[in-house]
Order: C-alpha cells, then sequence, then structure tokens
C-alpha cells in the first residue's frame, strides 16, 4: 500500500483526492447541489488536507530543532 502512497505523492494528498473523486460524484448523480455547494466541499477538503500537511512540516521542524 505504501507503494500507492509514494505514487500519488504520500498518504494525505491520496486520501484528499478520493475525498474529491467521491464528492464529485456524489454531487453529479444526486442533484442536490449547485456548484457553489460542491466548490465549498472541495475547498473544504483541500483545507483539510493543506492544515494536515502544515501541521506535519511544523511538527517535524520543531523536532529537528531541539535534538
Amino acid at each position: 500500500m505504501s507503494n500507492i502512497y509514494d505514487w500519488f505523492g504520500g498518504r494525505k494528498l491520496f486520501f484528499g483526492l478520493i475525498l474529491f473523486i467521491i464528492a464529485t460524484l456524489l454531487f453529479l448523480f444526486s442533484d442536490k447541489t449547485d456548484f457553489d455547494g460542491w466548490s465549498q466541499l472541495v475547498m473544504w477538503i483541500f483545507g483539510i488536507y493543506a492544515v494536515g500537511n502544515v501541521g506535519e512540516h511544523v511538527s517535524e521542524g520543531l523536532t529537528k530543532q531541539k535534538k
């Protein structure tokens, strides 16, 4: 499974893309929302990805400084 994560650029990006695909398919086939609702969900998905990625890099930087 780690080969799949490496090919996509990491575990967080892999799951971010999976959520993006699922959200797009659900909104396309359900006709329950418009473009604004879909774009809000996509912003949340990639916002969570970005915050998780920044948090990981900051924690790695702080750990390296303590050593």
